[in-house]
């Protein structure tokens, strides 16, 4: 993993315990939605932005290799003890596959908008806010979501 996968992980496994709070708690993070918007929306856009940071990051460390002749020792990578080639040029970064991408992402958005939905069922906001904030981060909010979240706000509580 990288910071750019950990941090939207993590802020997925925030969102999704928020999704799944005393109501209490969740009415208090309310309050505070529109940092948690922007936390996802930020994460979204390091996310989104990752293959280009990785490119300048890639070119910028072959260059500094290659101008100034770097050379480490590394583990052999067929025993894993010191190489007898001795030192070698350090290996070209690789980046964070697409699929680890994809996956960081889908766990966020549906995080977020599982928290989303709790918030909109639980009546802490409403149908224009939980849209606009959809829209925002571009979730895919069906119009099942809303059905079942009115659907569960017309059964009485036991």
């Amino acid at each position: 993993m990288s910071y750019t996968t950990d941090r939207a992980v993590a802020l997925a496994k925030q969102l999704e315990r928020l999704a799944h709070a005393n109501l209490h708690q969740v009415a208090g993070q309310v309050a505070n939605l529109e940092f948690w918007l922007d936390e996802v929306e930020h994460a979204l856009r390091t996310i989104d932005d990752y293959p280009r940071r990785f490119r300048r990051l890639r070119d910028a460390q072959v260059a500094w290799v290659q101008a100034h002749g770097t050379r480490v020792d590394a583990p052999c990578a067929i025993c894993g003890g010191a190489c007898e080639f001795g030192p070698q040029p350090p290996p070209v970064p690789t980046r964070i596959s697409s699929e680890l991408m994809d996956d960081a992402r889908g766990a966020l958005r549906g995080a977020t908008l599982r928290f989303l939905l709790r918030c909109y069922r639980a009546s802490l906001i409403d149908e224009a806010a939980l849209r606009s904030a959809s829209d925002r981060l571009q979730l895919s909010l069906e119009a099942e979501d809303l059905d079942s979240a009115i659907d569960k706000l017309r059964q009485p509580s036991h």
